[in-house]
C-alpha cells in the first residue's frame, strides 16, 4: 500500500517529534525528565497521544529500529537532517514494521507508555 507523501509543512511540524522520539533508539537510559521533554515536544507539535504513537511506530521505528537490534548502539543522538532523511526514506516501511514487531515491539510499547503518561500532565 503506498504511503501518502508529506508536504513540507507536515515534515516541518513532524521533524521535532521525529527527533525527540529517535532518542528512544539510543543505547542510553533516560529518566522521567527526559520522558516529559519528549511529551512536551509532542504537545508543542499539536499531536494527540494516538497520533504521536502512530508516528513512533510507523515513521520513527522503521527508520531507527535496526539500531536497537545492533550490538554497538548509538549514544549521542543524530543531527536533525539525518533524522529527516532516515524517516522520510523508511516511514511506514512494511518490511521494517514486520521486523520491528518481531524484535522490538515490546520495548517500544513500554517506552511509549512512559512518555504517554506525561501527555496527560
Amino acid at each position: 500500500m503506498p504511503t501518502a507523501q508529506l508536504s513540507e509543512a507536515e515534515v516541518a511540524c513532524r521533524l521535532p517529534v521525529w527527533c525527540a522520539l529517535s532518542d528512544l533508539f539510543l543505547d542510553t537510559a533516560f529518566d522521567a525528565s527526559h520522558d516529559r521533554r519528549i511529551a512536551e515536544v509532542i504537545r508543542a507539535g499539536g499531536f494527540s497521544a494516538s497520533e504521536a504513537e502512530d508516528i513512533l511506530m510507523h515513521e520513527v521505528a522503521p527508520a531507527f529500529g535496526a539500531i536497537l537490534r545492533s550490538v554497538a548502539g548509538e549514544w549521542a543522538g543524530w543531527p536533525e537532517d539525518f533524522v529527516r532523511e532516515q524517516v522520510l526514506a523508511r516511514r511506514r516501511s512494511i518490511p521494517s514494521r514486520i521486523v520491528n514487531r518481531l524484535t522490538i515491539d515490546h520495548h517500544l510499547k513500554s517506552e511509549w507508555a512512559r512518555i504517554a503518561a506525561h501527555l496527560d500532565d
